[in-house]
Formats: C-alpha cells, structure tokens, sequence
C-alpha cells in the first residue's frame, strides 16, 4: 500500500494518528512580496492548457517552489523522490515535492515539507495521502537522528492551497485555505514553515 492508499482511519488505525481541523496560523504571518518573474511565469501557466497534474505542477506549482528556493538559499527541493520508508509499514511513494532543512543535498535529508497535488479538483481528496508521507517524514529525521519532530505539508490542485501539521500523534488540517491569486499570503505561509524549522 503506497502513501496514496492510505485514508485517515488506516493512520489511526496502523500508526496511532488521529486527525483534528483547526485555524493552524492564527499568527500573524508576513507576506512575501513575489518578484516580476513569479508574477509573469503565473500569468503564462494560467492561460496554458491545464489538462493533466504534470501540467500543472510545471506552470503553476513548481514556479511557487521555485520562488522559494531562491529566497533560501539553505534548503533542498525534491520532486518525485522515491520516498520509500519502510515496506512493511506501506509508507512507500513518492511525494509531488519534499523540502528540507539542508542545502545542496543530492538525496532527501530533515524533510520539513511535503506536498501532494490532489489528483482532481478538490484538495481534500490528498489530506490522508499527505498526512501518511508527513507521518513518513518524521520516521526518517527520528532515524537519521535529526530533530525536526514537527512537519508540515500541504495539498493543493495549484489554484487552492490547504495546509497541515503533524504534531505529536495528532494531523491538524488547516480550515483556512489560500489561493493562487493570494500569492504573497502564500508565500508567506511557506516562508514561516520553513523559518519555523530554521530555529
């Protein structure tokens, strides 16, 4: 059973995670003002033809991600790594895109971030499959002996962004959601999660 297999009552029932909606940034976030390029690389993928995930991810998500990177310099992307954990606990896959915490790595190291583009139109659809590669994430920084017990992720079909949090044995899913046409409100979403994880 791959991480897209999984629903929430197999987490619950298999590793012991239970599931609870909640506001997760109350804060007060700032907003991360995107460059022209962002702006017209957004502009371009919007009139492009969207028929399929790959097309989307190339035009309208991956610039998202990309715009990041080049704000940290101190961080890794990953695009459809084979994430594979452990075979007998079925946390096996690959995750749409998987930030971490270290930079200019070649192979997956402090996971801090995953995301999975939901495979229609409704991100709802991805929270468990995100939740399980979330959940997958910690195993990993627990057996590398790295310290990054909270993670983050998020699912989206590139126009609504949802966002989650894996704290102890509890996914908070987000009940705000944020939107393309947002995108300093996003970006500055994605820039705390990883300014959270830098301290």
């Amino acid at each position: 059973m791959a991480y897209s297999d999984f629903t929430f009552a197999k987490l619950k029932a298999k590793f012991g995670i239970d599931q609870k909606s909640v506001h997760l940034f109350r804060q007060t976030i700032a907003e991360f003002v995107p460059t022209a390029h962002l702006l017209d690389e957004i502009a371009d993928g919007i009139e492009s033809p969207l028929y399929s995930e790959k097309a989307k991810s190339e035009a309208l998500i991956y610039p998202v991600i990309r715009e990041l990177k080049k704000r940290n310099k101190d961080i890794s992307v990953f695009s459809g790594y084979t994430f594979n954990i452990d075979n007998q606990s079925d946390l096996t896959g690959a995750p749409d895109f998987m930030i971490s915490a270290k930079p200019n790595i070649v192979e997956p190291q402090c996971p801090i971030f995953c995301m999975v583009e939901s495979k229609n139109k409704a991100p709802d659809e991805g929270f468990a499959q995100c939740a399980a590669e979330m959940y997958a994430a910690r195993l990993f920084n627990q057996q590398m002996g790295d310290p990054y017990e909270t993670i983050y992720g998020a699912v989206t079909n590139a126009f609504d962004w949802v966002f989650l949090k894996l704290e102890g044995n509890t996914v908070y899913v987000d009940i705000d959601r944020y939107y393309l046409n947002q995108l300093p409100k996003l970006l500055g979403i994605l820039q705390y999660i990883i300014d959270v994880a830098k301290k």
